[in-house]
């Protein structure tokens, strides 16, 4: 985790034709990030009802958000 609470995981997932970035904050689940329309479109997912509410935050403040946005563009860049 670093400092600021935000937590990016790269991952393989099987739904997924490439690699994804999952944002966490906090240890909570906040967004998706998927490449497989290619780097320069990548797609946004938010978790869906189906999830358990103790493992997503559903707000977040907006700078944080968007920290957590760019730090995952960038990892899954890399």
């Amino acid at each position: 985790m670093s400092d600021s609470g935000i937590e990016i995981l790269l991952s393989s997932d099987g739904d997924y034709e490439e690699l994804t970035a999952e944002i966490f904050y906090n240890g909570k689940f906040i967004a998706l990030l998927n490449q497989d329309e290619g780097v320069n479109n990548l797609k946004i997912e938010f978790p869906g009802t189906d999830v358990e509410e103790d493992m997503v935050l559903r707000k977040i403040d907006l700078a944080t958000f968007e920290k957590g946005l760019e730090l995952a563009r960038q990892k899954i860049r890399s």
